[in-house]
């Protein structure tokens, strides 16, 4: 085929043109690539902020609530917090829950100069409501409300608009207890010695539930708190290398710098310790309908009359009185007695309390409802167990043993207790979570003794002690713990609470500062960390204060189930 002239020439132009008009697009292409990026880039910073508005605005209602329950709550006796009232604090018809995330939405409703929020609906409806009754009270209340929240974010003067409409539902959840002192792994009233000098924390302090005083405390080195520690008052003294200085801080760095792993709270309020036991000691005499017991001091004509004795306004005779398990209460002694816990072959519990010359054994059937009381060679049989509390109007002048794992005790004296031996658990609460067993000891206007002794008067060493110890007119204190020779531990399992801190033993110091025991014994302390969920002895005393807490399994407070996004 032949090719005319000039044909070869217009089909070079045509490919000339072709090639140019791709090259400019693709200049421009790469031209127009970082135009388009940057308005992506400005998009999605855009995106960011609006989805940040809106989670504010979740988080506004959602924080709201949570706090809100709290302060309502923990004004409140547990007694007076019933569904009705749960219902009522959230609801949209109450106005002081709508006017404070009014007031929250007012200040942040405009998280950054062009980026808005707007709360366009919310819910909040009670789903669970569990009251838990021990002792015949309710002293544990659980919640669960079911909420939803939608909300909307949007960015301002932006083209084209960005708005983000989200809806999300979830759930609150929350626990209410009576405070128990029990709960405490230390409690002082002063955190002094009984002669005023000061107590203080040092490298071998080691607490791991709540501590509290209403005094102030005093650091050494590094001590370790694994949970709440607070103190009334505003400052705490630091050792700081032998010169002691007062700070309101909670260190003293680079020598005092104690760990808090829940934080130091200074300038708590106080709590006022029980300066009488009249709850205790109704409850041993008699069963009073839903624990409503008298607030005032039964007189003598009172307590004769429940120990089913001829009216008299004297003390009653000095005994060991069983008509009290018969009429829905404990047991009630008049003047000093000793006591030991044990099992007997069937496994059942067993209490011995001896007084002068008599002696009587206590076998609680708990799985029938029964008790044999053993008085020489006489067997009484009560149809009824009691209820847990032991009153001694007098002095405990020895208490030890081993407390069945079916049992849950407290035993309160006038005057003083003395621990004369191993004071121990059947089942071990560090082993096992659940156990049932558990001691309080009461010394009402006395102190707490440790005074442990082996079967032929000497001093035991290293002994076992599982109970709550808590002496609010006295101390926990080593029998002459100065003099009496070094035996080792006080291996404690449970808590403290007193008006002063009590001594244990005394120390020197070797060539490179380790601790030499001179007397007595060191404190070995485990807490119970039953106590820290609301389990105390039976009749222990409360605070009176309502403490609120999370989902006891997982201890968080709000869970989202579901959120939806809906981008405009």
């Amino acid at each position: 085929m032949r090719i005319k002239k000039g044909e070869k020439g217009d089909i070079s132009l045509i490919t000339a043109i072709t090639f140019a008009i791709f090259i400019t697009a693709l200049i421009a292409l790469v031209i127009n690539f970082p135009i388009e990026q940057s308005f992506f880039t400005r998009r999605s910073q855009a995106r960011d902020q609006v989805l940040y508005a809106t989670q504010v605005g979740i988080k506004t209602v959602l924080t709201t609530a949570r706090y809100y329950l709290k302060d309502q709550l923990t004004r409140r006796k547990l007694t007076d917090i019933d569904e009705n009232f749960l219902s009522s604090l959230l609801s949209k018809n109450n106005t002081n829950f709508i006017n404070t995330i009014n007031y929250i939405y007012t200040n942040t409703s405009q998280v950054d100069p062009n980026t808005v929020y707007s709360i366009l609906d919310y819910s909040f409806s009670l789903a669970n409501y569990t009251a838990i009754t021990r002792g015949g009270t309710t002293d544990e209340v659980s919640y669960t409300y079911v909420y939803t929240i939608t909300c909307l974010g949007q960015k301002v003067n932006f083209n084209p608009a960005i708005t983000l409409q989200v809806t999300v539902t979830g759930k609150i959840e929350g626990v209410l207890r009576k405070e128990n002192f029990a709960r405490f792994a230390l409690f002082t009233d002063r955190h002094l010695m009984s002669d005023g000098s000061r107590v203080w924390f040092t490298d071998r302090t080691k607490f791991y539930g709540p501590v509290h005083t209403n005094g102030q405390f005093a650091f050494a080195y590094t001590p370790q708190f694994f949970d709440e520690v607070s103190s009334v008052a505003t400052t705490a003294y630091f050792y700081n290398g032998g010169n002691p200085r007062q700070l309101a801080a909670d260190s003293n760095p680079p020598r005092d710098i104690p760990y808090f792993a829940k934080g130091f709270t200074r300038g708590a309020p106080a709590i006022n310790l029980p300066t009488v036991a009249y709850t205790q000691l109704y409850a041993a005499l008699s069963y009073f309908p839903n624990d409503n017991f008298p607030t005032y001091s039964p007189t003598y004509s009172v307590i004769r009359n429940y120990l089913g004795l001829p009216p008299g306004n004297t003390a009653p005779p000095n005994g060991i009185y069983t008509i009290t398990i018969a009429n829905g209460g404990g047991i009630y002694i008049q003047g000093d007695a000793s006591i030991e816990f044990g099992k007997d072959s069937l496994g059942r519990s067993v209490y011995t309390i001896t007084q002068g010359s008599s002696t009587y054994v206590f076998t609680v059937d708990v799985e029938n409802n029964k008790t044999y009381v053993k008085i020489g060679n006489q067997i009484i049989e009560i149809n009824k167990a009691p209820n847990g509390v032991i009153y001694v109007n007098g002095n405990v002048t020895s208490i030890k043993g081993m407390v069945q794992k079916d049992q849950r005790i407290t035993v309160v004296a006038k005057s003083n207790i003395t621990i004369t031996n191993h004071l121990t658990y059947e089942d071990d609460p560090r082993n096992n979570p659940d156990a049932v067993n558990v001691l309080g000891l009461l010394a009402e206007t006395g102190n707490i003794i440790i005074d442990p002794k082996d079967s032929s008067g000497n001093v035991l060493g290293d002994p076992n002690i599982h109970a709550v110890l808590m002496a609010p007119n006295g101390v926990v204190q080593v029998a002459n713990y100065s003099t009496r020779p070094p035996a080792g531990d006080v291996h404690l399992l449970g808590g403290i609470i007193s008006k002063n801190y009590g001594a244990f033993g005394t120390f020197s110091t070797d060539r490179n500062g380790n601790p030499i025991p001179t007397s007595g014994y060191g404190r070995d302390f485990w807490y119970d960390y039953r106590m820290r969920s609301g389990y105390a002895p039976p009749y222990f005393p409360t605070t009176g204060r309502t403490i609120q807490e999370g989902n006891p399994q997982t201890q968080r407070w709000i869970f989202i189930d579901s959120w939806r996004e809906i981008w405009k």
